[in-house]
């Protein structure tokens, strides 16, 4: 276990004083690129510390900048912020920019290639210091859709993003239908379509960009 993890600091009493919350909020954004979740920033200030019990370790502010640089998670997974790991080679990752994000439990030699666990939000698992983590071999694969589903662009993504939606669901829906500024969003890409058909498709860009959503199929 990292000396810098937030575990660290709970067994030497050296919490970051609470005063220093958007001093701190500040000094990462600048180095990361988005602000803090507000859960994350609680541990930090130990408003709700990580119990020395548990089997995670949370970066703290001073380090978490160079876990994500040394993880290359800005190329593999850019929709994803690397908070901390298990201990036995998988790492935590959030959304970024989402406020009340869940943690995904991914190996952090699959990350772009794995769509990963998802092991409950970061605001619930911080109420109890993480001890109600749960381990990617105690949860199950989220209930895949059935029937037929929409598949929808949740927001208006990048260059990059664009390029792969339309590659990996083989569109021919023209790249200014999503980019021009009359695009609303959602915006349904695909319509009608079975979900173990995209799947993989939908993990993969999900993982990186974060930006596509299903819902069941309505015929009108």
């Amino acid at each position: 276990m990292s000396t810098d993890s937030i575990v660290g600091w709970a067994d030497r009493g050296e919490h970051v004083v609470d005063d220093g919350r958007e001093e701190i909020a500040r000094r990462v954004e600048a180095q990361v690129g988005v602000r803090p979740p507000e859960a994350l920033l609680d541990v930090w200030t130990g408003v709700r510390p990580v119990d020395a019990a548990a089997d995670v370790s949370l970066y703290g502010p001073d380090e978490i900048a160079e876990r994500n640089l040394t993880y290359e998670i800005s190329d593999y997974a850019p929709g994803l912020l690397l908070i901390g790991d298990d201990g036995g080679g998988a790492g935590l990752f959030v959304a970024r920019n989402d406020p009340a994000p869940e943690v995904v439990l991914i190996g952090l030699g699959a990350v772009g290639s794995d769509d990963g666990t998802r092991v409950g939000r970061l605001a619930g698992l911080a109420v109890d210091g993480f001890r109600s983590m749960k381990s990617a071999e105690d949860v199950g694969d989220e209930a895949a859709p059935t029937g037929l589903i929409d598949v929808l662009v949740t927001h208006r993504p990048g260059m990059k993003a664009l390029m792969e939606i339309r590659r990996l669901f083989h569109l021919s829906l023209p790249i200014s239908a999503l980019t021009d500024a009359g695009a609303h969003y959602p915006m349904v890409i695909l319509t009608d379509v079975y979900y173990g058909k995209y799947a993989e498709a939908i993990g993969r860009l999900n993982l990186r960009y974060q930006c596509l959503a299903v819902r069941p199929h309505v015929t009108a």
